[in-house]
C-alpha cells in the first residue's frame, strides 16, 4: 500500500508539471546543411548537429545533410559540424524550409578552432523519447567497449555478472539486459548465446552514436523490447574522418588498439574497415582472496562495411568476424592449468555475422519505398567454469521486408502535408538454432518465427502525433504472439513535451547464457518445469521541459515506467544457498521506475547534469513477493563537463543505494552474508588535450577505490558446496588509471 501511495504522489507531481505551461503553436521545419569545401563547392554535411539556441532540443542530419525539427517560431537554430564554423538562422512563423551553409574553420598546423559539440541530443521531433549519445559524449570516458559507454549516463545501469569472469551487462528500468532489445544499425544483434559477452564485441571507438529509448519500441523491429531499445550506429562514410587511430593502456598494462579507415571505391560506394584488438595477461589479485580480480583476455575483432547508393537504390553490407579468449580463476591455476587442484575458467568464443540492408525509393513525394534486411549469425562458445562445462552454438537467420508510404487524409491524395497518414507494412522471419550442453544436460532448442506487422503514424492535431502498431507472430514453440503498441506525443509548446506509451513484449528465455554468472558457483541448477515464453506489458509517461532562468538554459526530464510480467523466467537463488531453481513465474513480478534529471548549460563550454532514479523492482521468489536482489533501487548521478579549448574535463560522481542480498541463512557461519548491502559512491574523471588532429586523454575509473568486500563466498574452498562467485552488487576491480591517444584525419 505504501508503494502505491508513493507512486501516486509521483504521478501527481508529473501531472502538475505537465499542465502548467501555456499552450502554443509549434511547426516542423525542414532543412539542409551544406558546407563549402576547399575547392569552393557546396557539399552535404552528414551527421551535422542542429539545435534550438540555448536549449538541448535538437537533432542530427542524415547522410544527405537533411533534417526535420519541430520548433515554436520565432526561434534561433544553430548548426555545427566538425571543422566548420557554426551558423545561426532565425526561424520566423512563416518559415517552412531553411538551408545552412557552413564555412571551414581557420586552421593552423598547431590547432583547429571549433565550437564544442554536444555530448548528447534529445530527439525533440521523435514521437518516442530518444536520447542520443554522440561521438563527443562517448569521449567523456575511455569507452573500451559498449558495456563501458554508459558510465556517464543516468538512464542505463552497468553491472557485473559475477566476481570471476569480469563480464558487465546493462539494465534498463531495473530489469536485466535480455529485456532490452539491442540493435546494431537497426538490426537485432547480440542476443541469444551472445547475450552475456555480447557488449564486449562492440569496441567503443567504432561507435558513432548510441540511441536509447525506454519502453516498447516500434513493432517493425520485432516483438521484443519489453523495457527499451538501444541502437548502435557504427562509424562509416557519414563520419568526417578518413583515418582514426585509438590506442589505450591502463596502469595494469591492459592494451587496446583500434584502426578505422574509409575509402571511396567509386562514386557513392564506400568501404570502411574497422579493426580492434586487446590484450591483457597479468594476474591481478588486489584483495588477496587467491582469485584474479580481472580475467586475462585476448581479442581480435574485424568488421568490413560497404555502403553504396545508386539513383533510388541504397544499401549497407557488413561482415563482422571475432575471436575472443578469456581466462580467470585462482592465481595458481595459471601455473598448473591442467591440474584439478585449482579452480579455473576458460571461455573461447568465435563469431561471424553477415548483414545486408537495402532500400528502394519509388516516389519521394509520397515516401513510397521498400526496405529489406537479411542477417546471418554464427556464434560458438566452448567454456568451462571450475568443474562445470558449458558448450554452445547459435546459428541464426533474420529476414524482413518493409513497404512504407503516406496518404493525405483530408484531400484523398498523396503529398507531404502534416495531415498525412504514414504507414508501414511488412513481413519478417527469424530462425534460431541453439545447441547447448551444460555438463551432461542437453538444453538445445530451436526457434522458427514468422511474423507480419503494420504500423501507422498520424497527426490528428497540429501538435499531436500518434504511432500505433500491431504485429502477429507464429512461434513454433509459443504459438501465436499478438503484439499491440502505441506511442503518443503532445507538444504543448516549444519548451514542453509530453509522451505516453503502452505496449506488449515477449522474450524467448535462454536462462543459462543470459545468466552465465551462476556458473561461477557450486550451486546445483535445477529446471523445475518446461519454460514458457516471457510476456509483459509496459506503460510509460515522460515529460521534457526547457526552462530559461538567469540567462541560462535548463532541461528538466521526468519519466515513469511500469512493467508488469504475465510470465517470466525466474532464476531463484533464495530457496537455498546451494541451489538455483529455474521455473515459470508463480505470482507477481513488476517494475516501477521513476527518473528525474536536470541538465544545465552554465556557460557555452560548461554543462552540468544531475539525475536521480528509483527502480522499485519486485519478483516472487521463494514463494513470496520481494525486492529483486543485487540491484540498488536508488541511484543518483552528477556530471560536470568543462571544455575550454584545447582541453576537455569530465567528472562523474555516482551514488548507488543499498540493496537486498539473496538469503544465505542456512550456510555455515563463515559463509553467511548479510541480508542487505550498504550504499556506496563511485567517482570517474578524465582530461583530454587536443593538439591538431591528435587527442591525448588520461583518466581514472573508481577513483575512490571502492570494492565490494569478499565478493566470492567460500573462496578458500572453491570445490565445496558453498562456493559462489555470483553474489555481486558492486565494483570488484578497484581504481583503474589509463592513458590513451586518438588520431583523426
Amino acid at each position: 500500500m505504501k508503494i502505491n501511495n508513493r507512486f501516486n504522489k509521483i504521478l501527481s507531481i508529473i501531472t502538475i508539471i505537465v499542465i502548467l505551461p501555456l499552450f502554443a503553436q509549434a511547426k516542423v521545419i525542414k532543412g539542409r546543411i551544406l558546407g563549402i569545401n576547399e575547392n569552393g563547392q557546396k557539399i552535404p554535411l552528414p551527421n551535422a548537429t542542429i539545435k534550438v539556441n540555448n536549449s538541448k532540443i535538437g537533432t542530427i542530419a542524415d547522410k544527405n545533410g537533411e533534417f526535420e525539427l519541430e520548433v515554436n517560431p520565432p526561434a534561433e537554430l544553430v548548426a555545427t559540424y566538425f571543422g566548420y564554423k557554426l551558423d545561426t538562422i532565425l526561424v520566423q512563423p512563416e518559415t517552412n524550409e531553411i538551408e545552412f551553409v557552413l564555412y571551414q574553420e581557420f586552421k593552423t598546423p598547431e590547432v583547429v578552432v571549433e565550437k564544442p559539440k554536444p555530448d548528447f541530443i534529445l530527439e525533440n521531433s521523435s514521437i518516442v523519447k530518444t536520447e542520443v549519445i554522440t561521438g563527443s559524449g562517448l569521449k567523456k570516458a575511455a569507452c573500451c567497449n559498449l558495456s563501458e559507454s554508459f558510465l556517464t549516463n543516468p538512464t542505463v545501469d552497468v553491472t557485473y555478472t559475477d566476481a570471476v569472469t569480469g563480464v558487465k551487462q546493462i539494465q534498463l528500468l531495473g530489469l536485466a539486459q535480455n529485456y532490452t532489445q539491442l540493435m546494431v544499425e537497426i538490426v537485432p544483434n547480440l542476443q541469444g548465446i551472445a547475450s552475456n559477452y555480447g557488449l564486449l564485441f562492440v569496441p567503443g571507438p567504432w561507435i558513432n552514436s548510441i540511441s536509447i529509448s525506454k519502453g516498447t519500441s516500434s513493432v517493425t523491429r520485432g516483438y521484443e523490447s519489453i523495457t527499451g531499445q538501444i541502437n548502435v550506429e557504427l562509424k562509416g562514410p557519414e563520419s568526417s574522418e578518413n583515418l582514426i587511430f585509438n590506442n589505450y593502456l591502463n596502469d595494469i598494462f591492459r592494451l587496446e588498439a583500434n584502426i578505422i579507415t574509409k575509402f571511396e571505391l567509386e562514386e557513392n560506394i564506400f568501404l570502411t574497415n574497422l579493426i580492434h584488438s586487446n590484450y591483457f595477461n597479468k594476474k591481478i589479485d588486489h584483495n588477496g582472496d587467491g582469485f584474479l580480480d580481472i580475467p586475462t583476455n585476448k581479442q581480435i575483432n574485424i568488421l568490413e562495411r560497404l555502403d553504396y547508393s545508386v539513383g533510388n537504390f541504397e544499401g549497407k553490407t557488413f561482415v563482422h568476424w571475432l575471436l575472443n579468449n578469456s581466462k580467470s580463476g585462482q592465481v595458481w591455476f595459471f601455473d598448473s592449468p591442467n591440474s584439478n587442484s585449482y579452480w579455473g575458467s576458460n571461455v573461447d568464443i568465435q563469431r561471424i555475422n553477415l548483414t545486408t540492408k537495402n532500400g528502394f525509393i519509388f516516389d519521394e513525394e509520397t515516401n513510397r519505398n521498400i526496405g529489406t534486411i537479411l542477417s546471418f549469425i554464427h556464434h560458438k562458445q566452448n567454456s568451462y567454469f571450475g568443474q562445470r562445462t558449458y558448450n554452445a552454438e547459435q546459428n541464426s537467420v533474420f529476414a524482413t521486408i518493409l513497404f512504407s508510404s503516406s496518404y493525405n487524409l483530408l484531400e484523398g491524395s498523396n503529398d507531404n502535408s502534416e495531415t498525412n497518414l504514414n504507414y508501414t507494412f511488412g513481413l519478417s522471419y527469424q530462425y534460431n538454432n541453439y545447441l547447448q550442453i551444460l555438463d551432461n544436460l542437453d538444453l538445445s532448442t530451436r526457434e522458427s518465427v514468422g511474423g507480419l506487422f503494420a504500423e501507422f503514424t498520424v497527426n490528428p492535431l497540429e501538435n499531436f502525433q500518434i504511432i500505433s502498431g500491431i504485429r502477429l507472430d507464429f512461434h513454433n514453440i509459443a504459438g501465436k504472439l499478438f503484439t499491440p503498441r502505441i506511442h503518443i506525443k503532445y507538444q504543448l509548446n516549444e519548451n514542453n513535451i509530453i509522451r505516453v506509451s503502452a505496449g506488449k513484449g515477449y522474450h524467448f528465455p535462454l536462462p543459462i547464457p543470459e545468466n552465465q554468472g551462476i556458473l561461477t558457483s557450486s550451486r546445483e541448477i535445477t529446471f523445475k518445469e518446461e519454460l514458457k515464453i516471457e510476456e509483459a506489458w509496459n506503460f510509460g509517461i515522460n515529460t521534457t521541459h526547457n526552462i530559461e532562468m538567469l540567462g541560462r538554459c535548463f532541461v528538466l526530464n521526468l519519466e515513469f515506467f511500469h512493467t508488469k510480467f504475465i510470465n517470466q523466467t525466474i532464476v531463484d537463488r533464495d530457496i537455498a544457498p546451494d541451489k538455483i531453481y529455474i521455473y515459470n513465474l508463480n505470482g507477481k513480478s513488476f517494475s516501477n521506475s521513476f527518473q528525474i534529471d536536470l541538465t544545465a548549460d552554465i556557460f557555452s563550454n560548461l554543462t552540468i547534469l544531475a539525475a536521480y532514479r528509483l527502480n522499485d523492482v519486485w519478483t516472487t521468489t521463494n514463494w513470496k513477493l520481494q525486492r529483486k536482489p543485487l540491484i540498488s533501487p536508488h541511484k543518483a548521478l552528477f556530471n560536470i563537463a568543462y571544455k575550454p579549448e584545447p582541453f576537455m574535463f569530465d567528472v562523474t560522481l555516482e551514488y548507488n543505494g543499498g540493496g537486498r542480498i539473496p538469503e544465505t541463512n542456512s550456510n555455515p557461519a563463515e559463509y553467511k552474508l548479510p541480508d542487505t548491502y550498504n550504499p556506496y559512491f563511485v567517482l570517474y574523471g578524465q582530461v583530454t588535450y587536443k593538439i591538431g588532429k591528435f587527442e591525448i586523454y588520461i583518466g581514472s575509473e573508481n577513483i575512490t577505490n571502492f570494492r565490494q568486500p569478499n565478493p566470492i563466498v567460500a573462496y578458500k574452498s572453491p570445490f565445496s558446496n558453498y562456493f559462489d562467485g555470483s553474489m555481486i552488487w558492486g565494483p570488484i576491480e578497484g581504481r583503474k588509471t589509463y592513458l590513451g591517444l586518438r588520431y583523426n584525419y
